[in-house]
């Protein structure tokens, strides 16, 4: 009879170590597959296409199928006992700054949904929440420059940092989903991953109770535009090219600078 698993679910923020915890799950997922079923982006993009559309309009109807495609998805994973882990800040809806997106209000139902459905469905144990978090204004000035190369944005980082400030308190964020959810949401800074032997990737497999002991250490990915790029971005945004003339644009620019690093999904 298969044991009872736990969830484990590291459902972001954006900007947080979140491409370098991935990054580092996947590289080491031969040592992981003796404990863990691993689930990511990669496996959830049905599932994070409906979130993104609830994080934009805020429609509770969009997430009638929600459960129909958790049960596609996990009907075709085998479940064997193993723990649950899964990591992907796209459960938490869009990064704030996306058009229609100003905060992360659709986090706590769409999280919590998510959290919910995976326990009964496996029937679990035990579920852990880990939510990484950031600096204000360092969490802050890492979104402005993702939004720079992801769509047209046209503020310099004070007009995004006014508009935006209320996206980078946390805590409301973490205090509805515990109110959901109860005291397995915990929180995981990112300038205390940073000191781990293993970097934001051990921390993680730490705070899951996960010995990582002897696993594949990873660099840094996804690390954004330097100020140079990121001022060129701002640029061609104001432009008056087409859409389609500034998507090339900025495309040509991250290809020459090889922009972003690796990626997990």
């Amino acid at each position: 009879m298969n044991k009872m698993p736990r969830i484990l679910l590291h459902p972001g923020f954006h900007k947080t170590g979140t491409s370098s915890i991935q990054h580092f799950l996947w590289v080491n997922r031969e040592k992981l597959e003796p404990h863990v079923q691993l689930l990511m982006l990669r496996h959830l993009k049905p599932v994070t296409s409906l979130v993104h559309n609830f994080s934009r309009t805020g429609n509770p109807l969009v997430l009638l199928d929600l459960s129909e495609r958790l049960d596609t998805l996990l009907s075709q994973l085998p479940f064997d006992g193993r723990d649950i882990l899964v990591s992907c800040e796209a459960l938490c809806g869009h990064l704030p700054g996306w058009p229609n997106v100003d905060t992360y209000a659709a986090a706590p139902v769409t999280v919590s949904y998510v959290a919910n459905y995976l326990a009964e469905h496996f029937g679990a144990i035990e579920t852990k929440v880990v939510l990484t978090t950031r600096e204000r204004s360092s969490w802050l000035f890492s979104a402005y420059r993702h939004h720079l190369k992801g769509h047209r944005l046209r503020m310099d980082f004070d007009e995004f940092a006014a508009a935006y400030s209320p996206a980078a308190d946390f805590a409301p964020i973490v205090d509805a989903l515990r109110s959901e959810l109860g005291d397995v949401v915990t929180t995981l800074p990112l300038e205390d991953t940073k000191c781990h032997a293993l970097g934001p990737g051990g921390a993680l497999l730490d705070a899951f109770g996960i010995d990582p002991s002897g696993f594949t250490p990873v660099g840094k990915g996804n690390t954004g535009p330097n100020e140079a790029l990121w001022r060129e971005f701002l640029t061609i945004n104001r432009s008056g090219l087409s859409d389609e003339e500034v998507i090339a644009a900025k495309d040509a620019l991250a290809d020459e600078t090889q922009l972003g690093g690796w990626r997990t999904a």
